[in-house]
């Protein structure tokens, strides 16, 4: 039976525009819907809907499935012996693997629906020539976003482009990595001349044209590194120029005395979106407190934030589940605006009943990290509080991971880097107060890893930690973890790592090589037998 029960009662608020006001549907299938422009727009925020559920956004992409690396772990002490992700300790029955692959699947197969239907459509049926472009660029890049979370965590998986009507449907073995890549660029080639300009959009939460052009950078770059080595590095590097040279997308600049990077995070914690900048390029949108019927809420900056656990009507209850590790916190200069966003500068008290902010103490900050700070809940509007809801935004891909992109690509397409490169590179750079480089500082080795150092300054906690590690090889991804339980001393004569009977000491004592990809979940494994696991799971 085809899969249309997700238009039900569907309202998708976005936080700079109202996307949809749906109308409520009975039973619906392919004949009798999708034959006016409104349930066409109906149907598409279908697919965006899963972008924020649980298994998605909502939770485990950020959190449970990208925890556990050089940047990011788990800080509670009683959590050693977990059975999870983040601890390197699981099989394929773990839940968050299971509730993951469910909500990538469920938009894939939601986006196939809608493509057959809408496909199928006139013109005029969808509003005109230009809204059935809209619809189904949207909707194939959509489907794309979903296959690239597949092959960040998984590598090879079932590639389904149509509709899984039933069991037999469901029926089929994984692919290789190649040809998801080749399904992903396809669909984000076709979305290009159909999805409509940010500056018609005026919203990150639908998606536009240059952001279709960003994600095929990142897609032609992924696919540069292990393990496929597609060697398109030329081709990353086109379609990120191409964004750049639209001049629709900025970097926050500095705004009343706060640095920019900064107010781009106050703002999206904010639920503030700057038109006249967009650095935001695609964000998966939240909003509320959960407490309505419709609950589109994530939960950035609760589970992932500054620890708060005192009751407070003022101030959010934050759990702060991750710290930024000692890594991390090396890489940043002195002076960099990033270092005490992305790591915590404060810690909460009670002070008499009190729920106050004050900074950490010398000590504390000479441990060298802390919590992960980048989504702060104390700037959610939405009242009354909520312990396990948040509206705060996850932006998928803004405008400096584009400049970056053009740096590390051109670095690779002449084998060195250029002044555009250094020039990109500096970009972001200044817009943090760190020092900016110079093309005589480097050759193409020296630039290769400045390039992945400055990713992980600027993006860290954003794009999937597992494939920026793994698309530079193995060995590399597995020598990184190892550096949370590396026992030797610093030039500054401290531990690199961490002490093995730590929590953040586990991951690496843990770390296996099939640990680079997750096996594939045995809820898949039930319903589709010939699918194959991952390499040596």
């Amino acid at each position: 039976m085809k899969k249309i029960l997700y238009i039900l009662s569907i309202m998708i608020t976005f936080s700079s525009c109202n996307f949809l006001d749906t109308e409520t549907y009975d039973y619906l299938n392919e004949d009798n819907i999708y034959h006016d422009e409104k349930s066409c727009m109906a149907g598409l925020a279908g697919i965006y809907d899963v972008l924020g559920a649980n298994g998605c956004y909502g939770q485990m992409l950020w959190a449970d499935l990208d925890a556990g690396t050089d940047i990011l772990v788990y800080n509670r002490e009683f959590g050693k012996d977990y059975i999870n992700t983040y601890n390197y300790n699981y099989n394929n029955t773990d839940n968050s693997l299971k509730t993951a692959w469910i909500a990538l699947y469920e938009g894939i197969n939601r986006a196939n629906d809608y493509i057959d239907a809408v496909s199928n459509r006139s013109n005029e049926e969808c509003g005109g020539s230009k809204n059935k472009a809209m619809f189904l660029g949207e909707a194939k890049a959509l489907r794309a976003i979903y296959y690239m979370n597949l092959v960040a965590f998984w590598g090879e998986v079932p590639l389904r482009t149509s509709a899984t009507k039933d069991l037999s449907t469901q029926l089929l073995k994984k692919s290789p990595q190649q040809d998801i890549y080749e399904q992903i660029i396809s669909d984000l080639e076709a979305a290009e001349s159909g999805c409509l300009k940010a500056t018609e959009l005026n919203t990150p939460g639908r998606i536009s044209q240059t952001a279709v052009q960003a994600l095929l950078a990142r897609a032609y770059m992924w696919q540069s590194g292990y393990p496929v080595y597609a060697n398109t590095w030329d081709k990353a590097l086109e379609y990120a120029r191409k964004v750049r040279d639209s001049q629709i997308h900025h970097l926050y600049p500095a705004s009343n005395g706060v640095n920019g990077y900064q107010t781009y995070f106050i703002n999206m914690c904010s639920n503030n979106y700057d038109l006249s900048v967009r650095e935001s390029m695609i964000e998966v949108e939240f909003y509320g407190n959960g407490q309505t019927q419709t609950n589109e809420a994530g939960r950035l900056g609760l589970y992932i934030g500054v620890t708060q656990q005192y009751t407070s009507e003022d101030v959010p209850y934050a759990y702060g589940l991750y710290d930024a590790t000692k890594y991390l916190f090396r890489l940043y200069e002195s002076g960099d605006a990033r270092q005490w966003w992305n790591i915590a500068d404060y810690k909460y008290v009670n002070n008499g009943g009190v729920v106050t902010e004050e900074p950490r103490t010398t000590a504390e900050k000479q441990k060298e990290d802390g919590n992960a700070a980048k989504w702060r809940a104390k700037y959610i509007p939405e009242r009354p509080l909520s312990r396990n809801n948040s509206s705060i935004n996850f932006p998928i891909i803004r405008y400096a991971d584009v400049l970056l992109m053009i740096a590390e690509c051109a670095n690779e397409v002449n084998n060195g880097p250029t002044q555009e490169a250094i020039e990109a590179i500096n970009q972001v750079r200044r817009r943090a107060n760190a020092s900016t480089v110079e093309l005589g500082d480097f050759d193409y080795n020296s630039f290769k890893k400045f390039c992945f150092e400055e990713r992980t300054r600027e993006l860290c906690f954003e794009v999937p930690r597992r494939m920026e590690l793994r698309r530079h090889g193995a060995t590399f991804f597995e020598n990184q973890i190892n550096i949370l339980k590396d026992q030797s001393l610093n030039e500054q004569n401290k531990m690199i790592g961490y002490e093995l009977t730590s929590v953040k000491a586990v991951p690496a004592i843990n770390f296996a090589p099939k640990h680079i990809y997750y096996p594939i979940p045995q809820v898949e494994l039930n319903t589709n037998p010939i699918c194959g696991q991952t390499e040596n799971w």
